[in-house]
Protein backbone atom coordinates (compact mmCIF):
# COMPACT_ATOMS: atom_id res chain seq x y z
CA UNK A 1 0.00 0.00 0.00
CA UNK A 2 2.71 2.35 0.92
CA UNK A 3 5.30 2.21 -1.76
CA UNK A 4 8.13 3.59 0.89
CA UNK A 5 7.08 7.24 0.66
CA UNK A 6 6.34 9.16 3.63
CA UNK A 7 2.91 10.71 3.57
CA UNK A 8 3.88 13.60 5.28
CA UNK A 9 5.33 16.61 3.57
CA UNK A 10 8.30 18.15 5.11
CA UNK A 11 10.98 20.86 4.04
CA UNK A 12 13.94 18.34 3.60
CA UNK A 13 16.59 18.97 1.21
CA UNK A 14 14.45 17.32 -1.89
CA UNK A 15 11.87 20.00 -1.44
CA UNK A 16 14.34 22.78 -1.41
CA UNK A 17 15.26 21.42 -5.27
CA UNK A 18 11.71 21.93 -6.42
CA UNK A 19 11.59 23.99 -9.39
CA UNK A 20 8.20 25.42 -8.10
CA UNK A 21 10.27 27.53 -5.54
CA UNK A 22 11.20 29.99 -8.38
CA UNK A 23 7.73 30.64 -9.65
CA UNK A 24 6.09 30.80 -5.68
CA UNK A 25 9.20 33.26 -5.25
CA UNK A 26 8.03 35.75 -7.29
CA UNK A 27 4.83 35.54 -7.06
CA UNK A 28 4.96 36.06 -2.98
CA UNK A 29 7.29 39.24 -3.23
CA UNK A 30 5.07 40.76 -6.01
CA UNK A 31 2.30 40.51 -4.03
CA UNK A 32 4.12 42.34 -0.94
CA UNK A 33 5.28 45.04 -3.22
CA UNK A 34 1.95 45.42 -4.76
CA UNK A 35 0.53 45.70 -1.57
CA UNK A 36 2.95 47.74 -0.03
CA UNK A 37 3.08 50.31 -3.05
CA UNK A 38 -0.31 51.24 -1.18
CA UNK A 39 1.11 52.65 1.50
CA UNK A 40 3.86 54.34 -0.77
CA UNK A 41 1.77 55.84 -3.09
CA UNK A 42 -1.63 56.80 -0.43
CA UNK A 43 -0.05 57.71 2.34
CA UNK A 44 -0.96 56.38 5.97
CA UNK A 45 -3.82 57.99 7.39
CA UNK A 46 -4.59 57.97 11.63
CA UNK A 47 -6.68 54.93 12.52
CA UNK A 48 -9.70 55.12 15.12
CA UNK A 49 -7.02 53.33 17.78
CA UNK A 50 -3.94 55.04 16.66
CA UNK A 51 -1.63 53.41 14.89
CA UNK A 52 -1.58 53.75 10.68
CA UNK A 53 -4.30 52.53 8.55
CA UNK A 54 -4.46 53.03 4.31
CA UNK A 55 -5.64 55.45 3.17
CA UNK A 56 -9.33 56.07 0.99
CA UNK A 57 -8.60 53.79 -2.24
CA UNK A 58 -6.26 51.85 -0.76
CA UNK A 59 -7.99 49.33 1.24
CA UNK A 60 -7.43 46.00 -0.75
CA UNK A 61 -3.61 46.65 -0.75
CA UNK A 62 -3.48 47.10 3.03
CA UNK A 63 -5.16 43.55 3.23
CA UNK A 64 -2.83 42.00 0.54
CA UNK A 65 0.02 43.37 2.82
CA UNK A 66 -1.37 41.84 5.95
CA UNK A 67 -1.84 38.30 3.82
CA UNK A 68 1.01 38.42 2.11
CA UNK A 69 2.96 38.82 5.65
CA UNK A 70 3.43 35.09 7.02
CA UNK A 71 4.05 33.72 3.46
CA UNK A 72 6.78 36.41 2.84
CA UNK A 73 8.38 36.16 5.92
CA UNK A 74 9.01 32.74 4.81
CA UNK A 75 9.47 32.05 0.97
CA UNK A 76 12.21 35.25 1.57
CA UNK A 77 14.08 33.86 4.78
CA UNK A 78 13.92 30.37 2.76
CA UNK A 79 15.74 32.28 -0.04
CA UNK A 80 17.96 34.28 2.11
CA UNK A 81 19.56 30.84 4.21
CA UNK A 82 19.35 27.65 1.40
CA UNK A 83 21.83 26.73 -0.35
CA UNK A 84 19.62 25.24 -3.02
CA UNK A 85 19.61 27.77 -6.39
CA UNK A 86 15.64 27.54 -6.69
CA UNK A 87 14.60 29.46 -3.38
CA UNK A 88 17.21 31.86 -3.99
CA UNK A 89 16.37 32.29 -7.79
CA UNK A 90 12.64 33.04 -6.72
CA UNK A 91 13.62 35.76 -4.02
CA UNK A 92 16.41 37.23 -6.72
CA UNK A 93 14.10 37.56 -9.37
CA UNK A 94 11.23 38.57 -7.10
CA UNK A 95 13.31 41.35 -5.96
CA UNK A 96 14.73 42.55 -9.25
CA UNK A 97 11.07 42.27 -11.49
CA UNK A 98 9.54 44.49 -8.09
CA UNK A 99 12.27 46.86 -8.08
CA UNK A 100 11.68 47.34 -11.65
CA UNK A 101 7.79 47.84 -11.00
CA UNK A 102 8.62 49.83 -8.16
CA UNK A 103 10.67 52.23 -10.19
CA UNK A 104 7.89 52.44 -13.21
CA UNK A 105 5.49 53.50 -10.27
CA UNK A 106 7.12 56.76 -9.74
CA UNK A 107 10.44 58.28 -8.83
CA UNK A 108 9.34 60.08 -5.58
CA UNK A 109 12.12 59.43 -2.31
CA UNK A 110 9.75 56.02 -0.84
CA UNK A 111 9.62 54.96 -4.16
CA UNK A 112 13.11 54.87 -4.40
CA UNK A 113 14.15 53.38 -1.33
CA UNK A 114 11.23 50.54 -2.25
CA UNK A 115 13.39 49.81 -4.97
CA UNK A 116 16.46 49.97 -3.66
CA UNK A 117 15.66 47.47 -0.39
CA UNK A 118 14.08 44.93 -4.03
CA UNK A 119 17.26 45.29 -5.90
CA UNK A 120 19.74 44.47 -2.71
CA UNK A 121 17.48 41.86 -1.70
CA UNK A 122 18.03 40.43 -5.02
CA UNK A 123 21.43 40.48 -5.06
CA UNK A 124 21.90 39.57 -1.12
CA UNK A 125 20.12 36.34 -1.38
CA UNK A 126 22.61 34.66 -4.30
CA UNK A 127 25.50 36.39 -3.24
CA UNK A 128 24.65 34.74 0.53
CA UNK A 129 23.62 31.24 -1.52
CA UNK A 130 27.14 31.21 -3.24
CA UNK A 131 28.85 32.49 -0.34
CA UNK A 132 27.31 28.95 1.85
CA UNK A 133 27.79 26.17 -1.09
CA UNK A 134 31.65 27.73 -1.44
CA UNK A 135 32.22 27.18 2.43
CA UNK A 136 30.46 23.58 2.47
CA UNK A 137 32.62 22.60 -0.44
CA UNK A 138 35.65 20.42 0.80
CA UNK A 139 38.62 21.74 0.00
Amino acid sequence: MNSGRSTRWSLDEKNYSQGWWVPLGVVVVAAATWGSMGFVEGGCQPGPRGGCVAADGYELRSWVVYLASMPTLFVVGTGLTADRWPPVLGVAAGGAACGLYTLTQGHTIPHLIMAAALFALSITAPTLAWRRRRAARPE
